[in-house]
């Protein structure tokens, strides 16, 4: 459905795109972002970003500007690694973004000297997309007009940087770099199009690119017809974005790409709005406030999320957008406020930082704690209980910010960045996920092949989930998790407890399998000292034409970071502040922990622990019918 592009055809943009109107918008919004970005060096809580910004302009007066040869820019299409052209890629990105908030802050003329040369090194680079993602053998469009992700925000960058600072610039470097904005994106999505896939994706490439553009064109373009006709299109892709979500707001990719596109949407939507001064206003739906409330909703405690996809526990959530999306929402948000550093993001996003010293709210955070989240179409759930402990009289307390929390994960297997991990789960307790999920692995040129599935992050063998007769989940819209019964129980304001049944037969392509259900039941101690998870899968196998039972074998594994201590019949996971204790029926399950070597997102090497138990069909009397129960105990290690 094509909402925002019906409701606001060329014809009907026109009216409200006038050249007066934009040209005031400009001039209102380079003197409001100025005044605001002059006083944060004087407030407290932007002294990190600031500090950071201040390390990275000393490092370009030390260090030479980084490079991008062209045989940086081939070893992604010779190896299949990313990583080395991105970091350079990234660290140029940061020094613009760093140089020119230094120079808006105090805009001496050898500061405007230093953002001269950083634009006009840009404006050199090969093309302003990664490796990965230009076809250097397509015949019609060379690769300085492939527009993927990374051209789009180049060019938001390069327009908006323009706006704050183009007065002071030398004209000829202003001309440049729109005329270099103007041939790498804008003719080829707008003037001479090239038709894009992420036109008419589903998922974050739409919301990234179509704003990238979209604020460029609105920001550069001086012909209101022409400008029209270009947010028109904008528009049509963004209504694709929205699409990939349902009405319960749920963001298959996970919350980091929540951030990236949806983040991306509303700075459209701002800008839009104030460039025809509130005529065209695209977040009043009631889509759009679900979708706004998404990362709320899957975080668990302490900025910690349950991070299904590719996404990390601790993504840096940007301030600026998360007061913005509150503001949408008319109330404040139970997200942990901190206003992230340059240097966190390690693709140093001009957009993000810009709006973190904007729009930061500190007001906008600290609301209460919800307790269970149930996102029907997208097959998550996420419970949280406020925990109490005893103090030495014996008298019940809360311990803030202590908080027990349990997901799970439904959904299918074809989801943008998907895992095969139907049925998974995370435990949560005192700001950690004992029992988690790896999250992204690092993004290679095989991460997005063909045979993806073997890589751990993807695999099911890299999630709390069976192995069933060697057997892991299969990948495809058919592998679902279908709900077959679902209770929510809450007492007031606290969550009594939780049950959902899947049946996820179809995500094992096993031919002697009849039926897997995985069942969860959550609890809350009495006294809310802890809480309890009881998992039970039930297998049913198909007997042999003679009534014999085929042999079969199903080893269910855990996934967790913190070591385990193991002993006969349980498995303990401690963390800083928690205790997870697994009991389980030694007489039928042999348990292994095996450390696994590995690396995350950033390459930086870690060891996560696979917890097997391994059901012996012996022990089971050789059944095609069988229960495995684990019994999961967490409450503060102190207990």
């Amino acid at each position: 459905m094509s909402l925002l592009k019906e409701a606001w055809p060329a014809s009907r943009l026109v009216t409200v795109l006038t050249g007066g109107v934009q040209d005031a918008a400009r001039r209102r919004l380079r003197r409001e972002w100025t005044k605001r970005l002059r006083a944060t060096l004087s407030e407290p809580i932007y002294t990190g970003l600031w500090k950071d910004i201040e390390r990275v302009c000393e490092n370009n007066r030390q260090t030479s500007w980084p490079t991008l040869p062209l045989t940086l820019f081939r070893q992604f299409a010779n190896t299949g690694k990313r990583k080395p052209y991105e970091d350079v890629y990234f660290e140029r990105r940061g020094r613009l973004v760093a140089l020119v908030l230094a120079a808006v802050a105090e805009p001496e003329p050898w500061r405007i000297k230093e953002v001269e040369r950083g634009l006009l090194d840009i404006c050199r680079e090969y093309t302003w997309a990664l490796p990965a993602h230009v076809r250097e053998e397509d015949t019609v469009t060379p690769p300085w007009q492939q527009v993927d992700l990374f051209a789009s925000e180049t060019a938001q960058t390069l327009a908006e940087i323009i706006l704050l600072l183009g007065e002071q610039l030398d004209s000829h470097v202003v001309a440049q770099v729109r005329g270099e904005v103007e041939r790498r994106v804008v003719e080829p999505v707008f003037w001479e199009p090239r038709h894009f896939q992420w036109e008419t994706a589903d998922h974050n490439w739409a919301a990234v690119c179509a704003s990238g553009c979209g604020i460029a064109v609105l920001l550069l373009s001086e012909d209101n017809l022409r400008q029209a006709a270009a947010i028109e299109k904008m528009l049509g892709a963004l209504d694709c974005f929205l699409a990939g979500y349902k009405e319960d707001g749920g963001c298959p990719e996970g919350v980091g790409y929540w951030v990236y596109g949806f983040g991306y949407f509303i700075y459209f939507a701002d800008m839009l709005g104030e460039l025809t001064e509130g005529a065209v206003d695209i977040l009043s739906s009631e889509k759009i406030r679900q979708i706004a409330a998404f990362a709320e909703r899957v975080h668990l405690s302490d900025g910690v999320f349950a991070n299904y996809s590719d996404s990390s526990e601790t993504e840096r959530l940007p301030s600026g957008l998360i007061s913005r999306v509150n503001a949408l929402q008319g109330r404040p948000s139970t997200l942990p406020f901190r206003v992230p550093g340059l240097l966190e993001d390690p693709c140093r996003r001009w957009a993000h930082v810009l709006r973190n010293l904007v729009w930061t709210d500190p007001l906008a955070f600290g609301n209460s704690e919800a307790v269970v989240d149930y996102l029907p179409q997208l097959g998550w759930l996420v419970c949280r209980s406020h925990s109490h402990s005893h103090s030495i009289s014996g008298t019940p307390t809360v311990e803030q910010g202590t908080i027990f929390a349990f997901s799970s994960k439904g959904g299918h297997n074809d989801e943008p960045h998907n895992h095969n991990d139907l049925g998974h789960f995370i435990l949560h307790g005192g700001g950690e996920n004992l029992l988690c999920d790896l999250g992204a692995g690092l993004y290679t040129k095989a991460y997005f092949s063909p045979g993806r599935e073997s890589i751990i992050n993807i695999s099911s063998g890299g999630h709390s989930v069976p192995v069933i007769n060697g057997t892991m989940q299969q990948s495809g819209a058919e592998a679902q998790a279908v709900v077959l019964d679902i209770a929510l129980e809450e007492q007031g304001a606290v969550l009594a407890g939780a049950r959902l049944k899947l049946d996820l037969t179809s995500a094992y392509p096993v031919e002697e399998l009849a039926l897997f259900t995985r069942s969860f039941v959550w609890n809350v101690l009495e006294g809310n000292e802890g809480a309890r998870l009881t998992v039970t899968d039930h297998f049913e196998f198909v007997a042999s034409s003679d009534g014999s039972i085929q042999p079969w074998d199903v080893q269910e594994n855990l996934i967790g970071r913190i070591q385990p201590y193991t002993g006969t019949g349980f498995v303990e996971w401690k963390g800083a502040n928690t205790l997870v204790r697994l009991d389980y029926d030694a007489r039928l399950l042999r348990l292994e922990v095996e450390a696994v070597q590995h690396m995350d997102h950033d390459g930086v090497p870690f060891v996560f622990y696979k917890t097997s138990l391994s059901l012996v069909p012996d022990r089971c009397g050789g059944a095609a019918s069988v229960d495995c129960e684990l019994f999961f105990t967490i409450n503060h290690s102190s207990f």
